[in-house]
């Protein structure tokens, strides 16, 4: 079971050129792929959406490529177009001086030299192909890092969530171990309150089937068993890992309202507390789900 938090990077190198691939991923509902290239490998955006749509399922991933060129060893000569108007500017303001004081000034190799841009690298050679291959190289290295990650911050989540269930269990046990006292309770509340209310030529088989019948409706066997069964689920989801990231979901939704419901049921002091300590569990274990690719 993979998190959707996860980092990796990675490196490719063809001829004078080194590419370097930085994957940062965060959850998202979605798979949402930002990239930023360099202009001479924009044509490989393509390769690299597709890359990752094929091995990230969700979550926010933000692709940063960087690309290093090694000129040592480039050869360098003159530009002649930028030698030509370079020479034609200095013999023009030569020209002007001279117009100016009378005097004449010779053009020197010392002026052309200050002449911008007047030499230029040779360019380097590399092919496409070549630098599509480099940089899948480092993209598939920099995906194994993130992996790697995704995969490691998945079982920690897991673990921490098997241990919430844990917490849910006990609460849950406790709850059924309570129960009875609960109804008794309920009972005989309403037996009380329903002699003060009622006249006393109330039929007494009467008045118990209708205390009965209110107590059977504060009964939580039902929403006890529910919650078990769901708890049981939960545990063979995480078991068989995967994408289930949705379906643990909704079972949180489903045990979220048995526990309510529980609380909703009863007053009695030691279930109320389990109640409360269950919806903690069952709310963390919702945020957590929210990082499960």
């Amino acid at each position: 079971m993979l998190s959707m938090t996860g980092f990796g990077t990675g490196e490719g190198a063809t001829g004078p050129m080194t590419i370097s691939v930085e994957l940062r991923s965060v959850n998202h509902r979605f798979l949402d792929v930002s990239l930023k290239l360099p202009g001479v490998l924009a044509f490989l955006e393509t390769d690299i959406r597709k890359f990752l749509k094929e091995n990230v399922a969700r979550g926010r991933v933000t692709v940063a490529v960087q690309l290093q060129v090694n000129r040592e060893g480039a050869g360098a000569g003159l530009d002649p177009d930028r030698l030509q108007a370079g020479l034609e500017m200095v013999r023009a303001a030569a020209a002007e001086l001279e117009k100016a004081t009378g005097e004449a000034h010779p053009v020197t190799l010392e002026h052309l030299l200050a002449v911008p841009d007047l030499f230029r690298a040779e360019e380097l050679e590399v092919q496409q192909d070549e630098m599509r291959a480099a940089m899948m190289t480092a993209l598939k290295a920099a995906h194994q890092g993130l992996m790697a990650m995704k995969t490691a911050e998945g079982e920690a989540l897991v673990n921490e969530m098997r241990q919430r269930l844990e917490t849910l269990s006990t609460e849950l046990t406790n709850v059924e171990k309570w129960a009875p006292q609960a109804g008794a309770e309920i009972q005989k509340r309403l037996e009380e309150r329903l002699e003060k209310i009622l006249p006393d030529q109330v039929d007494p088989q009467r008045l118990a089937q209708e205390v009965a019948m209110l107590a059977d409706k504060a009964n939580i066997n039902e929403e006890c068993e529910r919650l078990g069964i769901h708890i049981t689920h939960f545990h063979k989801a995480l078991d068989e890992g995967g994408q289930v990231a949705k379906r643990l979901n909704f079972l949180l939704q489903e045990m979220h309202r048995e526990v309510n419901t529980t609380g909703s049921k009863t007053n009695l002091m030691d279930i109320t507390q389990a109640v409360i300590t269950m919806k903690d569990e069952v709310e963390s274990m919702r945020e957590q789900i929210l990082n499960l690719e």
